[in-house]
């Protein structure tokens, strides 16, 4: 087993890009350095409430069970998005990170803001992480001597910001994923790989528009990122710097992204699923 000198930064609740990169790893015979797993408590009013009602412990326990129950998908959907892909994923499921990486740090924290964070991983060892989860990291983690890979899940910058899947199905007619490295602003940083994959179709599935798109995104996408991931790393020379890759600025022009609007998501989930 290869271990690969990156930390991956999870919050921790059954996520599917999480469980899809370990996965993939394994599959290479490869594993990370380090799991850096976050119990992510979250700072908003509602988040105080139940942390002094509880204590924090118990609402970081609280906050991950939801995100599992969140991300589980019907395993009749589950398998037929995935009868063709090398792994399968089983969202709402949380990995035994200790089985899949070299060491595993884990931590209670509000938010990416949470000095404690940073502060870990300034000390862990590893220089380079992978953004697995979601949140907006603070500008301030860019002036620090850290690189954050990102795999987005389109085409920049033809195709950043939210739904990327579904966007490049529309505006490029296939999906594609972006591997860079992580800067202050959205999904604008050095740029490392992109890759286009055939468009999908599954015709005559049948569940509701919501259940579908669920379905995409933690059935799907995730197997996207992981591919492109495993890309990137079997080009990694021995002994090479992950934050040393070579890069090139992204072009100029494309365009920002925002959630789909449901009636326009039905329409590209028609033409996948009709």
């Amino acid at each position: 087993m290869r271990t690969i000198p990156l930390a991956l930064l999870v919050f921790r609740g059954g996520c599917p890009v999480t469980e899809a990169y370990l996965a993939y790893l394994s599959l290479h015979e490869m594993r990370p350095a380090l799991i850096l797993a976050i119990d992510y408590v979250g700072d908003g009013p509602r988040s105080e409430r139940l942390r002094r009602l509880v204590g924090t412990g118990v609402a970081a326990r609280l906050q991950r069970i939801r995100r599992n129950r969140a991300a589980r998908v019907p395993a009749a959907l589950a398998e037929t998005l995935q009868r063709s892909l090398p792994v399968v994923l089983t969202p709402g499921r949380e990995p035994d990170y200790e089985a899949v990486a070299q060491r595993v740090l884990r931590l209670t924290v509000d938010n990416y803001a949470d000095p404690r964070l940073l502060k870990a991983m300034r000390d862990c060892g590893v220089r380079t992480f992978l953004y697995c989860s979601g949140g907006r990291v603070p500008a301030a983690y860019f002036k620090e001597d850290l690189s954050i890979l990102h795999i987005h899940p389109g085409v920049v910058p033809h195709v950043r910001g939210s739904d990327g899947l579904l966007w490049s199905m529309l505006a490029r007619g296939r999906p594609g994923c972006s591997c860079f490295y992580m800067d202050a602003g959205i999904d604008t940083g050095r740029l490392i790989a992109t890759a286009e994959y055939e468009p999908p179709r599954w015709s005559g599935l049948r569940a509701d528009a919501d259940g579908l798109y669920h379905a995409l995104l933690y059935c799907y996408d995730p197997h996207l990122r992981a591919a492109l991931l495993i890309s990137v790393l079997e080009r990694l020379a021995p002994g090479q710097d992950l934050a040393a890759l070579e890069t090139a600025a992204q072009p100029h022009g494309g365009g920002h992204y925002y959630t789909m609007h449901p009636e326009l998501r039905a329409r590209v989930l028609a033409r996948l699923f009709g």
